[in-house]
């Protein structure tokens, strides 16, 4: 899976826990909690989301790292293609 096809994907999972939210309006460094407002269970169910999408498993100690996209990207890029 290439790094657009993770990102694509995060995109998506994100969308479907927060519908209201435009894609083109995320900033890619900034917090999604920053952006929007977001809880504590929405946040674990977008990333229960992306394990299931991009069936892989991702840590409890890697959860704060999926707070952005880029943060999204530079963590699960890995964890897809190893």
């Amino acid at each position: 899976m290439t790094r657009e096809e993770i990102k694509a994907n995060t995109i998506a999972m994100f969308l479907e826990i927060v519908p209201e939210v435009e894609a083109e309006k995320l900033d890619a460094e900034v917090s999604f909690r920053d952006q929007v407002e977001i809880d504590s269970i929405d946040y674990l169910n977008f990333v229960l989301a992306l394990e299931k999408r991009l069936g892989i498993k991702i840590p409890e100690v890697d959860y704060p790292k999926l707070a952005s996209l880029d943060g999204c990207l530079s963590c699960l890029e890995p964890k897809v293609k190893g």
